[in-house]
């Protein structure tokens, strides 16, 4: 690990979550010297804008705002920084687009104290850090390439998430800070690389295709 004061920023919306995650750092990794902590985007904007950080421990889903956006924060203010996606979505669709991100691990939020830590010390070092599955899920995108045509983009699923969940155009936009007509291209462009005719056809699609997992009751 580096010979320099680290500081670390934790982002997640769950206070218990957070609060967590600062022990585990603080009393397993001495040898950072300044963790801080935001549980909004707009909070985790405004450190990023005042101060340095050497590592990021993201969750992906906060309420004012996609980790995505963070994520295009962050390398504008500091693109050697290191970032680790730390999330509950275990979902292949998930791991194979955060893969897509300029980022440097992904975490399980169901995994143990000694893996935070490994992870964190891991890409402080240089290396990047994956879960075993999600390990599993990038050696299968290193072997085998899935046709151009269904590649969504990260925004495009976040609308087909939105879109699964029932939501309309106009909360869509409201949820994402975009406007409608954008929504509705991301719709458009969906449709195009699924080939379905309506919203439940496109439902159906990506489900039987796994881009999206089967909501359960």
């Amino acid at each position: 690990m580096r010979e320099k004061d680290i500081r670390i920023l934790l982002v997640d919306d769950h206070d218990l979550v957070l609060q967590g995650l600062k022990r585990i750092v603080e009393c397993s990794l001495p040898e950072i010297k300044v963790v801080c902590t935001a549980s909004t985007g707009q909070e985790a904007l405004l450190l990023i804008a005042s101060q340095s950080f050497d590592l990021f421990l993201l969750d992906m889903e906060l309420p004012d705002m996609s980790g995505l956006d963070i994520i295009t924060h962050i390398r504008k203010k500091a693109p050697k920084a290191r970032i680790i996606v730390n999330t509950m979505h275990e979902e292949i669709w998930f791991i194979k687009n955060m893969m897509q991100c300029d980022i440097d691990g992904i975490l399980f939020k169901s995994v143990d104290a000694t893996k935070i830590t490994e992870a964190i010390r891991r890409v402080l070092d240089g290396e990047t850090y994956y879960c075993t599955y999600a390990e599993h899920v990038r050696n299968q995108m290193k072997r085998s390439e899935e046709g151009r045509k269904e590649e969504l983009t990260l925004r495009e699923l976040d609308v087909l998430k939105h879109i699964s969940e029932g939501k309309s155009t106009q909360e869509i936009a409201q949820e994402l800070c975009v406007s409608t007509n954008t929504v509705d291209t991301h719709r458009r462009h969906l449709m195009e690389k699924l080939g379905a005719r309506n919203a439940a056809d496109l439902i159906m699609t990506a489900v039987s295709k796994g881009i999206i997992p089967i909501r359960k009751c």
